[in-house]
């Protein structure tokens, strides 16, 4: 490597600037064997003024090594691993004088004999700040790894030559770069301690960015000379995972653009860099680098935590930064760097398939894991494409989600007050899950429309996603991506998107997670680990349990499968039992977290409340039939079929350590199964989870099934011998392709089967806020047909309460039961079993006006198969003399009930005296009269008006915490009717009612807070946020027997000169 260039050339060359000193810096960080190759090269270098500075972190073989080589070398032996970058600082404080340069280098780098006077001589000539040279491979000095580097907006990195490029002389020409690498860079001495070296926050990995950015700042130019050749081995990234220098360079690369950007960029800057994260993280779900982009989400995400550090940098900055923004952005790469690599690999991959390069693709596993995701979610989307286009219908539980009820404001102030409007209104928390919607509202900017269309086509991806994780570090990508495959072709959320299951569709997309966790669980994690993955359970679990209670009724049981087959796979007892103990975490965790809604479900009904009132089933509707998970809204759902033979061939084929996984899966299905067909079979005594819910197990246990045996036949057998199953594993892949045909069939719909006509749209007749008062309606029917959830009546009816107005999706949670509830259910059975006909009576003093009895909702009852009406239900409400029909046709009759009060009324005297009795009796004697109405706003106050003395009657349960303003005093509620509300009124005046919020509850919203904030800082590491939020505290460098001033730019003063 000895340049043709004589001294006597190079004594012409720089006599005119009289050959500045410059000083070498290396860290030598682990014994390395290269390292006498490396010192060769600085001992044959032809600059004239050239001093050598060694910090040495390993042994001291290397220092030998080092000594023999070059006598006059100055060698510091470091304690500890302060990092690149703060070593490299050191320099600047050993060195004297401001006249010369420093040259810094990795332990790897060998520079050709010329590469100092040459990068010295374009640095005079060009006027740089720095100058670095042509990086070529260590074995292969034809094959080019750098000529300098190019980075984007958001400090993607993009290269300028191409991966293997052959060095051809095509990049020969000096030309202006973004940045060096810090393998080996040369640096002007004064403009070095102007911006004050390297960050002492980037150990490494990122500094050389941070370091030619702040360069640029200041205004000098950075340059690439191709004519000084290095050749580098790039130890630096082999001896560290790839997991960790994600971590770093994802940290500090963030850091770096959020503290150097131009203060009008940055807000735009920050948000390409979180999509771009989050596009990331996507794409690498599929491509084998989701960790890496899951590490450049997060360190996106912590720049909030961060902006204490980046404000106190920017000023750091500040005093140096001399060349506008704009220009900056100028010498920046166009676009996305990385979008721009990825687009170089493809092209490089489509001229190895042509026979264009001397390399052949040898392995398309990921070519063809990447394409099938991308058709699998495609297909998503395809299907989706109504929902996308014009909304989610409001088909069963998938009420609309409405800026005036459902605004976070709104649902704040709903969850503070202590009023749960839910039926008839009640003094409760309200469920957990309005707060959660409420946050959701936020993050969404207040689209909530947008919010309800992204919740369901989200979920279908959650789950998805989810699945491909489950079985990650055990199966290859191609088995995964067979086991997403089969989980994407699944009916079961298409049939619950169909019949507005949004249940369903939520243990669709949280199950697989929870698989996850129990993979980890046994796996035994300890210490912070463990407490972290526990953390992480309990804040999955009291989400989703949030929304669908049934889902902890459903994880219980796909846990007794999972633990089942470990025990019969002889799995250790211990995993088991961490399995054990991550349920009785998940189980009491989303108990408190969820407090004190949760408290609701401590009652006798307990499994009714969590589970909700289940539909009266056919029976005998035969497991061949059940198995095809449609619920009949596929017509070729019998190929479906196909999905279970992986589950028997797996047993049957898998050995060794994939044996458990093939248990797992077949427990999954047998146990889910077998408790439908017993359901089905009418053997079992007590109400199921709706059968979709059960089908998410079954969903799952398919496709850990098909999973296994691909793993089995593509990671363990790929080079057997020993082919006797082959036959099997055909009719088995075969079987996946025949069993995902419907739902690839059932994408065609566009809007996966939803109706384009709902029950929603035909109540909308109903009126909203009549100036005669407001009212409550009662939905009455099959469970599965209501609009909204039910309380169970009898077998074969249930019921539901609502005020007046649109039903939202406030409604979605099941309403408490209270003596109000109870009577509206003793004046249907009176009216069902025609023991009056007086129920109109019975329900005047709850505000009932209209009766609503669905018939078909288009999804699960339909005009081509009508569901029946329970039995005995309009012929006994067609009886009652207070009811009248306002409207009859296939789908929905109305009754309008004319005894009906409104719900905050003023009483005549009579009814006034017949309030302070209870029960039927008096209802029945006489008929309710009012003399005045009282508007009703919000969920439990009233606008001001004017009454006189009397009796106000408001339709709620009774609860001390009411009161009635009445021109600055205050009256006292009592109960009425047996149950209701009223205040007697001493004095005319201006009447408001109100809800005093009870103390104990703000003490109790704020411990839930307290606990939420505890669980979520727990799945974090909380150094990690500390050391965020902390002062810096820069670890100092300590270096063996240091000196001050051991080298100096006047040569005859330097102990170190060459």
């Amino acid at each position: 490597m000895t340049n043709s260039t004589d001294s006597e050339n190079l004594e012409a060359r720089v006599s005119h600037v009289g050959a500045p000193p410059v000083v070498v810096a290396v860290v030598v960080h682990q014994p390395c064997p290269w390292l006498e190759d490396v010192v060769t090269s600085l001992a044959s270098q032809d600059y004239p003024n050239l001093q050598t500075l060694f910090f040495v972190t390993a042994t001291g073989a290397e220092t030998d090594v080092i000594r023999h080589l070059l006598p006059a070398a100055v060698i510091r032996q470091v304690e500890g691993n302060p990092g690149y970058g703060p070593l490299m600082n050191e320099v600047s404080r050993l060195v004297e004088g401001e006249s010369g340069f420093f040259c810094f280098m990795h332990d790897d780098v060998a520079l050709d004999s010329n590469a100092i006077s040459s990068m010295i001589e374009e640095m005079f000539r060009s006027n740089a700040g720095v100058v670095g040279p042509k990086m070529v491979m260590w074995d292969d000095v034809s094959v080019l790894q750098s000529v300098g580097l190019g980075a984007d907006r958001i400090g993607d990195i993009s290269p300028i030559v191409e991966h293997g490029e052959k060095d051809q002389e095509q990049h020969d020409a000096v030309r202006d770069v973004f940045l060096i690498p810090s393998a080996c860079m040369l640096v002007r001495a004064d403009l070095f301690r102007e911006i004050g070296g390297f960050s002492p926050d980037i150990p490494l990995f990122g500094e050389d960015l941070d370091f030619c950015w702040r360069t640029h700042l200041s205004g000098a130019r950075v340059l690439v000379v191709p004519a000084a050749r290095a050749r580098h081995r790039k130890e630096m990234d082999a001896t560290r995972s790839v997991a960790t220098m994600s971590a770093l360079e994802a940290r500090h690369r963030v850091r770096t653009v959020a503290t150097l950007s131009g203060r009008v960029q940055l807000p735009g800057v920050l948000v390409q860099l979180l999509l771009m994260a989050i596009a990331r993280v996507a794409i690498g779900v599929f491509n084998g680098t989701f960790r890496q982009a899951l590490a450049s989400l997060r360190a996106s995400i912590a720049v909030i935590f961060d902006a204490r550090y980046i404000i106190r940098r920017r000023a750091e900055v500040r005093p140096y930064r001399r060349v506008p923004a704009a220009e900056i952005h100028d010498l920046q790469s166009r676009g996305s760097a990385r979008l721009w690599a990825f687009i170089r690999r493809r092209r490089s991959k489509v001229q190895e398939i042509s026979g264009l390069t001397t390399v052949n693709l040898s392995n398309p596993k990921s070519r063809v894991v990447g394409v099938t995701a991308l058709v699998v979610f495609a297909l998503i989307i395809i299907g989706s494409r109504g929902l996308i286009g014009r909304g989610v219908a409001s088909v069963g539980e998938f009420l609309p989600i409405r800026s005036a009820s459902e605004s976070p404001t709104v649902l704040i102030s709903s969850v503070v007050s202590g009023w749960w409007q839910a039926g008839f209104g009640q003094a409760s928390a309200n469920p957990t899950g309005i707060v959660l919607l409420a946050i959701a509202g936020v993050g969404m900017l207040g689209r909530l429309g947008a919010l309800q269309v992204l919740a369901v086509i989200g979920a279908l991806f959650a789950g998805c996603i989810g699945m491909w994780q489950v079985a990650r570090g055990f199966f290859g990508s191609r088995a995964r991506i067979v086991g997403l495959l089969v989980y994407a072709a699944v009916p079961v959320p298409y049939a619950a998107i169909a019949h507005g299951r949004f249940g369903v569709l939520t243990c669709y997309a949280a199950l697989p997670w929870i698989l996850r966790l129990f993979v980890r669980a046994g796996q035994r994690p300890s210490g912070v680990h463990k407490t972290q993955m526990w953390a992480l359970t309990v804040l999955f679990g009291a989400i989703v349990s949030a929304f669908t209670p049934a889902f902890l009724i459903l994880v219980l049981f796909a846990s007794a499968a999972w633990m089942t087959a470990d025990l019969l796979s002889r799995v250790r007892w211990q995993a088991v039992v961490a399995v054990l103990q991550l349920m009785f975490v998940l189980i009491v965790g989303t108990v408190v977290l969820n407090f004190p809604w949760s408290s609701g479900f401590i009652a006798a009904d307990w499994w009714q409340r969590i589970i909700g009132v289940q539909a009266v089933r056919a029976g005998n509707v035969g497991l061949a039939t059940l198995a095809r998970m449609d619920s009949g809204v596929i017509a070729i759902s019998v190929l479906t079929l196909g999905l279970y033979i992986p589950v028997i061939i797996g047993l049957l084929i898998v050995r060794g350590d994939k044996l458990v996984w093939a248990a797992r899966a077949a427990t999954l299905v047998l146990f889910a199964m077998v408790a439908i067909a017993l359901a089905d079979a009418g053997f079992l005594h007590f109400a199921l989870p709706e059968y979709g819910i059960l089908f998410v197990m079954v969903a799952c246990g398919l496709s850990l099934a098909s999973a296994t045996m691909s793993s089995f036949v593509f990671d363990d057998q790929a080079v057997s011998t020993y082919r006797w199953w082959k036959p099997l594993a055909s009719v088995a892949l075969v079987s996946i392709v025949i069993g995902s045909l419907p739902a690839v069939a059932f994408s065609a719909n566009g809007r996966w089967g939803q109706p384009k006509v709902s029950l929603a749209q035909l109540l909308t007749q109903l009126p909203t806020d009549p100036a005669s008062g407001d009212y409550n309606v009662v939905y009455v029917g099959r469970s599965d047909v209501l609009p909204m959830p039910a309380m169970r009546l009898n077998d074969q009816t249930a019921f539901a309460i609502a005020d007046d107005g649109e039903l939202t999706m406030r409604d979605h949670w099941l309403a408490p039961t209270n003596a109000l509830t109870d009577s509206v259910a003793q004046a249907l059975d009176a009216a069902i079993t025609q023991q009056t006909v007086r129920a109109g009576r019975l329900l005047s003093s709850l505000a009932v006006r209209y009766l609503v009895v669905p018939i078909i909702d288009g999804a699960v009852s339909t005009n081509e198969q009508p569901l029946d009406v329970p039995p005995g239900l309009l012929e006994g409400l067609s009886l009652q003399l207070d009811f009248r029909r306002v409207y009859t046709a296939n789908d929905l009759v109305i009754f309008e009930n004319m005894a009906y009060t409104p719900s905050l009324t003023k009483l005549d005297e009579a009814s006034a005296v017949l309030s302070q009795q209870a029960g039927t009796d008096a209802l029945l004697s006489s008929q309710l009269h009012v003399t005045q109405v009282v508007p009703r706003v919000r969920d439990i106050d009233s606008t001001p008006t004017p009454i006189e003395v009397g009796t106000i009657h408001l339709a709620v349960p009774f609860s001390e915490r009411l009161v009635l303003h009445v021109d600055g005093s205050d009256v006292i509620p009592r109960v009425a009717f047996g149950g209701t509300t009223a205040f007697d009124s001493p004095a005319a005046g201006t009447a408001t009612l109100d809800f005093r919020t009870p103390w104990t509850h703000i003490l109790l919203l704020l411990a839930q807070l307290v606990l939420w904030v505890a669980v979520i800082s727990t799945t974090f590491d909380l150094r990690r946020v500390k050391s965020r939020f902390g002062v810096r505290r820069n670890q100092p460098v300590v270096l063996s027997g240091q000196e001050d001033a051991l080298l100096s730019f006047t040569q005859a003063e330097s102990i170190g000169s060459q």
